[in-house]
C-alpha cells in the first residue's frame, strides 16, 4: 500500500514539473495596448517590447538601464509598453503602481516611474504615501486631483487588469518582458536573448 501511494505521489509530482516545464516562451499573438502615456515608440514599429514589472520590486530597479540600452539600441524601431504586475509579497506596489497611473493623467508617468525605481529605498516602508505625494509636488502635479485620483478605486482596478493579464501570460515573476510575443525574464535574458530576437525580427 505504501509502495503505492509513494509511486502515485511521483507521478503527480513529474506531472507538476512537467507542466512547469511547458510553459510558454512564446504566447498567442495579441494586440499589445495599454494607457497611451504608458507607451513610448511608434505604434508602427516593427518590434513591440511588453514589461510587466513591480515598482517595488529590487530586480525590476536593477533591470531599469537595460531596458534602456536596448530602447536606445533599437530607437523608432521599437514600440515599448510598461505593464503594471504588483506582486503580493511587496505590500506598498499597488499602491505605487496607482500613484504612477494618477501621474501618467497629469502628462507626468515617465518621470514618475523614474523617481519611484530611483529612490525606492524611501519609500517601501510606512511612509510610502507621503512619499507618492512628496513625489508629485516635485514634478509640479495638481496635488488635489492627484490626491482625488489615489482614492478613485477605477484606478486600481485599471492596475488589476495589468495583473490579471499577465497571469493569463503565465506571468510568474517580474520583470518579464515579451518581444512580439516570446518571453524573457529579466534583464540578462532582455539583454542576451531579448537582444538576438529582436535582430531576427527586424531581418525577416
Amino acid at each position: 500500500m505504501l509502495t503505492r501511494r509513494l509511486s502515485g505521489a511521483a507521478l503527480v509530482l513529474a506531472a507538476t514539473l512537467a507542466t512547469g516545464l511547458a510553459l510558454p516562451r512564446v504566447v498567442p499573438p495579441q494586440r499589445e495596448s495599454t494607457e497611451a502615456f504608458r507607451e513610448k515608440g511608434p505604434a508602427a514599429a516593427p518590434v513591440t517590447i511588453v514589461e510587466y514589472s513591480d515598482f517595488e520590486c529590487p530586480v525590476c530597479r536593477a533591470a531599469e538601464p537595460a531596458v534602456r540600452q536596448v530602447l536606445a539600441l533599437y530607437g523608432n524601431r521599437a514600440r515599448f509598453i510598461f505593464k503594471h504586475f504588483p506582486l503580493h509579497i511587496h505590500p506598498y506596489a499597488l499602491a505605487a503602481a496607482v500613484a504612477a497611473e494618477c501621474a501618467g493623467r497629469q502628462g507626468k508617468f515617465w518621470p514618475y516611474h523614474d523617481l519611484l525605481y530611483e529612490r525606492q529605498a524611501e519609500w517601501t516602508n510606512k511612509d510610502a504615501p507621503l512619499k507618492f505625494e512628496q513625489y508629485a509636488r516635485e514634478l509640479g502635479l495638481d496635488e488635489a486631483a492627484f490626491k482625488a485620483c489615489r482614492s478613485d478605486p477605477a484606478v486600481a482596478r485599471l492596475v488589476e487588469a495589468d495583473a490579471r493579464e499577465a497571469r493569463l501570460r503565465w506571468v510568474g515573476g517580474t520583470p518579464t518582458f515579451f518581444i512580439n510575443g516570446k518571453r524573457f525574464v529579466g534583464a540578462w535574458q532582455l539583454r542576451q536573448d531579448g537582444v538576438r530576437w529582436i535582430d531576427e525580427v527586424l531581418k525577416k
